[in-house]
């Protein structure tokens, strides 16, 4: 139903757009307008600001590469980094995210003595990295599941002089038992954070911290709340197990 949610907007932007410009006499100046009209109704609906963006671009993006005639090869090649750096966008309505030095500082405080972190969806490892340098005692275990994204944290990795108490590995978080780690980080988006508590309670430890950049667990109200005050990563949210124990 989302799905197609997001096709009728962009279809009704078309339609709308046809009202004051041909798009066969102005194929530009038409997919611009269907690109405005597009996030006026994305930010009419409420959705997220990243969506709004993509709605207001897709179509404007098409037309001029359109225009450009572009050699097919260079669209296989666009679509194999997108799905290389972005699978989870498609597969999971998770799109890459990347934490601010900010949420590092204040994760970094938070964080007990040698205690044992599980970002459970990395993108290009930056705040696994961070992390390392502003607390060397921590083990941490960064697991990304786009090649991607996951070969963008090992380069950063490396050029951190590859710290030995960070590793970044290629697989899905959901597959990884929580059970070990003091506390998993993750920064994903709304869509799966029902599941990400669900997997918190059955298999986090006691005393163990879930700590969500911005996104909040549906209906469940987090023990502390750490502000963060940028546009996009606001605070971070931050549930004990058992949820509600001290």
């Amino acid at each position: 139903m989302s799905r197609l949610r997001h096709l009728g907007l962009q279809l009704l932007a078309a339609l709308a757009a046809m009202f004051f410009v041909a798009p066969a006499a102005q194929p530009l100046g038409w997919a611009i307008l269907q690109g405005l009209c597009a996030a006026a109704l994305a930010i009419f609906m409420r959705l997220p600001g990243w969506q709004r963006l993509l709605h207001g671009l897709f179509v404007p993006a098409l037309a001029l590469m359109h225009q450009a005639a572009l050699p097919s090869w260079v669209y296989l090649l666009g679509l194999a980094l997108t799905f290389a750096l972005g699978r989870n966008a498609v597969l999971e309505r998770v799109p890459l995210y990347r934490s601010s030095a900010q949420a590092a500082e204040r994760l970094a405080e938070l964080l007990p003595g040698r205690a044992a972190l599980l970002e459970a969806g990395c993108g290009d490892g930056r705040l696994a990295v961070w992390l390392c340098r502003l607390r060397p005692d921590l083990r941490v275990r960064a697991l990304e599941s786009a090649w991607g994204s996951w070969l963008l944290a090992r380069a950063r990795w490396w050029l951190a002089r590859r710290p030995r108490r960070l590793e970044f590995s290629c697989r899905s978080f959901w597959r990884e038992s929580w059970g070990e780690y003091d506390a998993v980080y993750v920064f994903l988006s709304p869509e799966p954070m029902a599941r990400v508590w669900r997997k918190f309670v059955a298999e986090g430890r006691p005393g163990s911290l879930l700590v969500s950049n911005t996104f909040a667990v549906p209906d469940v109200e987090p023990d502390e709340r750490i502000p963060l005050g940028g546009a996009l990563q606001t605070e971070l949210l931050i549930w004990r197990h058992p949820h509600g124990a001290c």
